[in-house]
């Protein structure tokens, strides 16, 4: 009796001993929350590439000075647009800090333009005559500004703003006029780097971790400046040698701009 109570006692510990074991080895699994999304941050510098387009409005004042034996005159040339295409680039760099949706940076840039704009003179009212021709032209512009934007995430809409340059080339044709006095034919040009102030804004997309894609417009302008025109020789028509009248080009310019821009950050 005492081997038969032995050996089912151990009969029963086979078969309860591995499955207590295997009860005791399982546990529930425990579950952990994802890890948060990381977010984008702007900080850092970048260089990239524009184009785009550009409407530039331009009136011009043309006078002729007093001499001895000729009155002053000006003639008055209202505001009109040309427009050109431009295309260039821009570097700048950012600064996000850590939890804020607030960007800040600086950024300057330089673009290839072409607009030009040529005026001729309608009415004789000497010494100025038909046919007399006033233009006005640039090739470059650049800009150094400030940026403060507003991010969520990879997206960022932002204001910018400050100094602008740009050169204007002006030019003036006078042809012979015969009247009281007689003014010999001349052409004269003038150029100048012209400082003024730029403001816009855009927005922007990092579609990559360096990479990224935005459109931009800005309005500049630049105030009045006056450009030399040349010195017309008069002769009186009564004679007694020549005299000089200043000839100048007062004008203004205001442009606006929108163009698409790629920049990658390092």
């Amino acid at each position: 009796m005492k081997k038969i109570l032995l050996g089912g006692a151990a009969l029963i510990a086979m078969f309860v001993g591995p499955a207590m074991a295997a009860d005791m080895r399982v546990k529930a699994p425990v579950l952990k929350a994802p890890p948060p999304p990381v977010i984008y941050n702007w900080t850092g510098c970048y260089i990239g590439g524009n184009v785009g387009g550009k409407w530039a409005r331009t009136d011009d004042r043309v006078t002729i000075d007093a001499t001895a034996g000729t009155p002053a005159v000006t003639s008055v040339f209202p505001w009109e647009t040309s427009s050109t295409l431009i295309g260039g680039g821009q570097v700048g760099c950012n600064w996000q800090a850590a939890g804020s949706n607030w960007v800040f940076g600086i950024e300057g840039d330089a673009d290839a333009q072409r607009w030009s704009r040529n005026r001729v003179q309608p009415a004789t009212v000497p010494p100025l005559v038909v046919g007399d021709s006033f233009d006005i032209r640039s090739d470059w512009q650049a800009s150094a500004r400030g940026r403060i934007g507003y991010a969520w995430d990879r997206t960022m809409i932002y204001a910018t703003g400050g100094a602008a340059f740009t050169n204007v080339k002006v030019g003036a044709n006078f042809p012979v006029f015969v009247g009281a006095v007689v003014f010999p034919a001349t052409i004269a040009s003038d150029s100048k780097t012209l400082v003024g102030a730029t403001l816009g804004g855009g927005v922007e997309h990092a579609f990559t971790n360096n990479w990224s894609f935005g459109v931009e417009g800005r309005y500049s302008w630049y105030g009045s400046h006056t450009f030399n025109s040349g010195l017309l020789a008069a002769i009186p028509a009564a004679g007694g040698g020549f005299l000089f009248a200043q000839a100048t080009q007062t004008i203004r310019v205001e442009t606006f701009e929108a163009t698409a821009r790629l920049n990658y950050r390092f």
